[in-house]
């Protein structure tokens, strides 16, 4: 059951978790798009997170976000062990899972000791394939692309391998083994690897199973580029049976694992255990399926040779032997599809059952070509392909076809067929024209998204530039939050972005970092979390509404995001360096004040200024009495603190337009814009009240005397040097007459000096 909520926390409803390692390939991509939809049919809140693999250092960082969940941000666990744990033990992944405890968790493709785990029979599918290959098509140098060596799955189908050809007398050959690591990369260079460095020649490999489809396309890419022909020179086959497998450039033999149904099972099962139903403790054990396709050799589109039915002397009419069949065909239907049909609406077999036989009978009824039609487009809508109705309407034909005796039913058949098949490509070549289209209008607005938030010069600017742009990758809603202090992964974390079309939140909100995003915006929605990080640094979290129209984007979004709040901290960083190095320019660095040559400036800036409008301008200068003493009975360490202390009385006396600056040793200026000659004065008097009443430090007490000078108002008679110089002039004439007074020029007893 949902953990209560903490003190201050809004109640939010059951929320699953699905741990993957990225989803930026097809196998997790299927995995994370079943898991969301059964979430939905669940009624659970649903967050996906990608973190990595374990045991593998990457750039960017990723795994740290596997440490900020727990029963306090979900309820359930999903855990893609077969991904995370690519590169570790057994053991390794058992502790890793076992961190979580004491949420209900389920693994997939591995067995962990104690926990409910939902596993693929590898071994047998895999058997399956190679005793096909030496049976059906007489191969016997057979080579194989195994996965990596730590991983459970990799080491089952390996075993698979073993067993077919210890069947056949046969053994595993070391110089035709090659290694992978489920990469499109390492099948090729597993390839060249056997061909090169082991110096097989084409003759001697007459064909190479991989571990996964991924590899094999990666295989098939390295047989083309050395003119190796699938499957005329060698055979080739894969595991998984991904969608892109019936695309190849020849279709690819695999062997199929019922992801969806393992996924959906899993997500009810964490369901079930939200509400009280105990999960099994131990491994469930789905079957795999070995798919014929054109690389192993096989012709899986030619026409069946069947036995016609009834025999002989038998009279049963073709609708009645095929209703007799019903439930046989209506099994093979279901079967053929190969799982694909898992979204079309139920009772989809019996519906084609009857249509079919119902156009036989009244071939100018369109009821059966509809309802391929309709099949094609459930599927077409739910982004899955439709070759798999192709197989359905192959195998619907050949049990049609054992039923019938006469010709004239068998060419109505065939051609009904065909026509249905007509009707399917089309509307694939419709759709692959349609989705070619719309791949090109993605590209165009993730390239416009990616540049405008790799240009953004602020995290504010780049808080605009998602805002703008993600809704437009589906991405609806999201919040982009940094840790509060640079890569380490802190209690608070600072949200720099939120969109929303529901909720709604202050940018720069802080909230714990174990929430994963601030109050309310995981509630009632699905949510992908990937980590940000940058060549090493971990800066923070992105959550991401579930929607985007390819999964791949989060990892995608992931790097940008990444890379461009890295560039935005940057650009702060520079500009703040900048700045501290202006300052260090224009400012004293004792006491922090502006120094004599930022002075200069500012006194010309407020002349040209007061030439364009007539105003007043009074200069004060300041110098300390006593000062010489203190640095003579106790040192310059105990001066400097005095003038550090004289500096902030001397600002704390003053207007924001006013501006001090120390002009050397102990001497000060005080610049005071639209000030007249009495204010000045009296704003003199104040500061000096403020440095003689109050002892400076335990050193005692330091006065100080004030020349102040005021121009007319247009400055036409004096400039910023003369200003200077009558306030020089006011000062001597104050210290000759005692010290620890204000003096103003035009009070002074004597004329300024010549210059």
């Amino acid at each position: 059951m949902a953990e209560p909520q903490q003190a201050g926390l809004p109640r939010r409803g059951p929320r699953l978790g699905l741990l993957a390692d990225a989803f930026d390939d097809e196998f997790q991509k299927q995995v994370l798009v079943a898991a969301e939809r059964e979430a939905r049919q669940q009624s659970l809140d649903f967050v996906a997170i990608s973190g990595g693999m374990l045991g593998v250092e990457l750039q960017h960082p990723k795994s740290f976000v596997f440490d900020l969940l727990g029963p306090h941000n979900v309820d359930a666990l999903l855990i893609c062990a077969h991904t995370i744990g690519h590169h570790a033990t057994v053991d390794q992944m058992a502790a890793f899972v076992q961190r979580y405890a004491p949420l209900p968790r389920v693994c997939l493709g591995i067995e962990i000791p104690g926990l409910s785990s939902l596993l693929m029979d590898n071994e047998v599918g895999m058997y399956t394939a190679v005793k096909h290959l030496i049976v059906a098509h007489d191969r016997r140098k057979i080579a194989m692309i195994a996965g990596p060596a730590a991983n459970p799955e990799a080491q089952a189908r390996y075993r698979g391998l073993v067993r077919a050809l210890a069947e056949q007398g046969m053994h595993v050959d070391a110089r035709r083994m090659g290694q992978g690591d489920f990469t499109r990369t390492s099948g090729s260079l597993a390839v060249a690897e056997l061909f090169d460095r082991c110096g097989l020649a084409a003759g001697e490999v007459d064909a190479i199973v991989c571990a996964n489809d991924v590899m094999a396309l990666g295989a098939l890419d390295e047989l083309d580029r050395r003119g190796v022909r699938v499957p005329r020179d060698l055979s080739l086959v894969g595991f998984d049976d991904l969608d892109f497998a019936r695309y190849a450039r020849v279709p690819l033999t695999t062997v199929r694992q019922p992801v969806t149904e393992q996924v959906r099972h899993a997500v009810r099962s964490l369901a079930g255990a939200l509400h009280g139903i105990p999960l099994l403790e131990r491994a469930i054990t789905f079957e795999t399926e070995f798919v014929r396709r054109r690389s192993c050799g096989c012709n899986t589109r030619s026409r069946e040779r069947v036995l016609s039915w009834p025999l002989p002397g038998e009279t049963k009419d073709f609708a009645g032997a095929l209703r007799d069949r019903q439930e046989s065909v209506v099994t093979n239907l279901r079967q053929a599809a190969h799982g694909g049909f898992d979204f079309v609406p139920e009772d989809w077999e019996r519906r084609l059952f009857s249509t079919f036989l119902e156009q036989v009978a009244e071939p100018e009824a369109p009821a059966f070509v509809n309802c391929v039609e309709d099949i094609c487009y459930a599927l077409l809508r739910r982004d899955s392909s439709v070759g798999s109705a192709h197989d359905v309407l192959l195998v619907l034909r050949r049990d049609a076809l054992a039923c019938v005796h006469d010709s004239a039913t068998r060419g109505r058949i065939y051609d009904l067929i065909q026509e249905a098949l007509l009707v399917a490509s089309d509307m694939a070549a419709i759709a692959q024209a349609q989705q070619r289209g719309e791949l090109v209008d993605l590209m165009g607005t993730v390239a416009e998204a990616t540049a405008a938030m790799l240009a953004a010069p602020s995290l504010d600017a780049l808080s605009k530039a998602a805002e703008e742009h993600l809704p437009r990758l589906g991405i609806r809603a999201g919040t982009v939050a940094l840790f509060t202090e640079p890569n380490r992964v802190t209690e608070q974390s600072e949200a720099t972005l939120v969109f929303s079309e529901t909720v709604r939140c202050d940018k720069f909100l802080r909230f714990p970092t174990r929430q994963l995003a601030p109050v309310g915006f995981l509630e009632g929605r699905s949510v992908v979390v990937v980590p940000l990080g940058f060549r090493g640094e971990r800066l923070g979290l992105a959550s991401l509404a579930f929607g985007a129209p390819d999964t791949m984007l989060y990892e995608e979004l992931r790097l940008v995001l990444s890379s461009a709040v890295t560039g935005a901290l940057l650009t702060r960083a520079v500009d703040q360096a900048r700045r501290e190095v202006e300052k260090l320019a224009i400012t004293d660095p004792l006491t922090g004040l502006y120094n004599r040559r930022h002075l200069s400036e500012r006194i010309r800036d407020e002349f040209v200024r007061m030439r364009r409008h007539p105003r007043s301008l009074s200069l004060a200068l300041v110098d300390l009495d006593g000062f010489k003493q203190v640095n003579d009975r106790f040192g310059h360490e105990a001066g400097d603190r005095v003038l550090v202390t004289v500096a902030q009385r001397l600002r704390g006396g003053l207007r924001e337009v006013d501006i001090v600056a120390r002009f050397g040793g102990d001497e000060f200026v005080v610049l005071l814009p639209e000030t007249n000659a009495a204010q000045a004065c009296m704003v003199s008097g104040r500061i000096l009240q403020n440095l003689s009443g109050q002892p400076i430090d335990e050193h005692g007490i330091v006065g100080a005397t004030f020349g102040v000078a005021t121009t007319d108002d247009d400055g036409s008679q004096i400039d910023a040097d003369g200003l200077l110089r009558r306030a020089d002039h006011a000062l001597l004439c104050g210290k000759r007459a005692g010290k620890g007074r204000v003096l103003h020029f035009d009070d002074c007893p004597a004329l300024l000096p010549e210059k």
